[in-house]
């Protein structure tokens, strides 16, 4: 089909070629797909495919271009592997991989389960299953898949709970970070506190300390000291009165500082916001050419294999290859940079935005800092301000300005510690709850992580046991008791006392053997699987020469009535070039759909 094809003149190199195949989901909608073997001009990764709700329809339906064999085939608008997954029905989930992240179980990694090739399919008993996608264990999360176990979902539901751990560990952080900003603030500092989660067991209270003629004390101490000194000074008095017009003098002086200080504080909260604002229209940004750089990759993968993709015009007002909305004064030339140059504008813009929005986040930060100082300065003015007043209008023997100073330091330190311990005391309660939730999380995640299967999952997999080694007994499966030969739990292929099963002469299985157990194997699958209400078998079984190493033909035809008696499950097409005489002898009482192709024939059961 891509290199020579034989004829009645001879052998001839061939110049185009073609499949085309017509699919109908399980809502009797439509997809054509043609791929092409040979075509100078289109690629072989290029896919074109009409859609209509019904088959008559597709003559008329317009043409998409897609793509496959590129990165993005899953996800993209113009992926073929997305269309199919949808058109099926099938979301396709994400499993563990050997890089430690999560990829997708891709229709590559399914397939195989549906389909044996000739050349290497009957070499052993395991499906040929794609390992360059890294999957861990890519056989075993199919079978899952297709067989609608419970597994994955326990995956997803381990998946989901590290999530909910790692979302658990910001909630911590940030609580904690609260009640250090606040002791900061007050010139405070915490001890005994996990900057990470802790369990309820071992979780201890966060400790005040203040900081005490030179020494850290802890909080409740340096308050006990505060209040006794508190106490002195109220019971101190000095005259005020001499120094009066010194004290006006003061006053104008801190008045003018407060509007100072004021001002200052209302132009940093001002530049916060703008600060602010830049980062996130930074971040629109690159969220936005992200998009527009997937757009363009994808116009560029279409075109490389030789197919089209409609963009709308400049007269719409919209960018050709980025699709943004343009001014008509900017492209008055109407000259418009090729999708390469495009992904490169995009790649340096990005690395600007990048480095941009980390001078914003550090310039938010240096404010948020500054506020802060600002605002325990206006504080401290205040006060000063509230002081002066206070003697002005206080009788001339008033205490002095310094023991008065003192005093409210003091009273203003009592206040800061009574609201930091109030923040801490809440903060404490906070993770004690946090610490109960991380001791819940753990639990579930232990259960999540102890593998157990769950009564519906054993459930089909005693089915799919049951027919597999009933079709073993059917097939007159020789080297081994059929009833020795199981599927196992975890691994989901064939056993015999716990070990794989393969073809081995050493341990006793024949050739012939190995391919009786994998037409048990792929049918027991399909049967399973189409009858279980969360299977996901594509109800297509295709087998290509199932005679292998020269298998009895008592066995073949056992195998072919099981066929028989499952073609209302599945459409199965069987390629073969047995002997047409003894082929029609085997399928006596078999209804199928001979499709002669010079000596090899296609039996379609219907």
């Amino acid at each position: 089909m891509t290199t020579v094809i034989e004829t009645a003149s001879g052998r001839h190199a061939v110049v185009t070629s073609f499949v085309t195949v017509t699919l109908r989901n399980a809502a009797d909608d439509y997809l054509r797909v043609r791929r092409w073997g040979v075509n100078p001009d289109i690629g072989k990764d290029l896919i074109q495919v009409w859609m209509a709700s019904r088959e008559e329809e597709l003559g008329a339906a317009s043409r998409v271009d897609m793509f496959v064999r590129d990165a993005g085939s899953t996800t993209s608008k113009v992926g073929f592997h997305r269309l199919l997954a949808d058109f099926l029905g099938w979301p396709l989930p994400m499993v563990p991989s050997f890089s430690g992240k999560e990829t997708r179980l891709y229709l590559e990694v399914l397939f195989p389960l549906f389909y044996i090739e000739q050349k290497f399919g009957w070499s052993g008993i395991a499906p040929r299953i794609p390992t360059h996608y890294g999957i861990r264990e890519p056989l075993r999360r199919a079978v899952e898949y297709v067989l609608g176990l419970h597994t994955l979902n326990r995956l997803r539901q381990q998946e989901a709970l590290r999530e909910e751990e790692v979302a658990l560990a910001g909630e911590w952080a940030a609580t904690v970070a609260r009640a250090h900003g606040a002791a900061n603030a007050e010139s405070l500092r915490l001890l005994a506190v996990s900057e990470k989660p802790t369990v309820s067991a071992q979780r201890r209270d966060a400790v005040i300390e203040a900081n005490v003629s030179g020494e850290w004390r802890e909080l409740s101490t340096a308050v006990e000291r505060w209040q006794e000194r508190l106490r002195q000074l109220q019971g101190t008095e000095i005259a005020a009165g001499p120094r009066t017009e010194q004290t006006r003098a003061e006053l104008a002086i801190a008045e003018r500082e407060v509007q100072r200080l004021g001002a200052v504080a209302r132009h940093l909260y001002e530049q916060r916001a703008m600060s602010q604002g830049d980062a996130d229209a930074i971040s629109a940004r690159l969220a936005s050419m992200d998009e527009d750089k997937k757009r363009l990759r994808d116009v560029k993968r279409i075109e490389r294999l030789g197919g089209e993709m409609e963009l709308p015009l400049l007269a719409e007002g919209r960018c050709p290859t980025c699709s943004q909305e343009v001014d008509g004064r900017d492209v008055a030339t109407e000259t418009v940079s090729s999708v390469e140059e495009n992904i490169s504008l995009l790649d340096a813009e990005r690395v600007t935005l990048l480095s941009m929005q980390s001078s914003a986040a550090q310039r938010t930060n240096d404010i948020t800092r500054s506020i802060a100082a600002a605002e325990a300065a206006l504080s401290e003015a205040r006060d000063r301000v509230r002081l002066l007043r206070d003697e002005l209008v206080g009788p001339s023997n008033a205490p002095s300005v310094a023991e008065v100073q003192e005093r409210l330091s003091l009273e203003s330190r009592l206040r800061a510690a009574g609201r930091v311990s109030a923040i801490v005391g809440a903060v404490n309660e906070e993770l004690d709850e946090l610490a109960v939730r991380l001791d819940d999380l753990r639990v579930r995640r232990a259960n999540a992580d102890s593998g157990e299967v769950d009564e519906q999952d054993r459930k089909t997999l005693r089915q799919f046991r049951s027919s597999f080694q009933e079709q073993l007994a059917a097939y007159n499966l020789r080297s081994l008791s059929p009833e020795a030969v199981s599927i196992d739990e975890k691994t989901l292929l064939p056993v015999n006392d716990g070990f794989e099963l393969t073809f081995d002469v050493a341990m006793g299985i024949s050739a012939s053997d190995t391919i009786r157990t994998k037409w048990a194997y792929y049918t027991a699958l399909m049967e399973t699987a189409q009858r279980v209400s969360e299977g996901r078998h594509l109800g297509l079984l295709m087998l290509d020469e199932p005679r292998q190493q020269e298998t009895d033909r008592p066995s073949l035809a056992a195998f072919l009535q099981r066929l028989r008696d499952d073609s209302q499950l599945a459409q199965i097409v069987y390629a073969t070039s047995e002997d047409p005489k003894v082929l029609d002898q085997l399928l006596v009482g078999v209804p199928y759909n001979n499709l002669p192709a010079d000596g090899r024939h296609l039996i379609d059961f219907r």
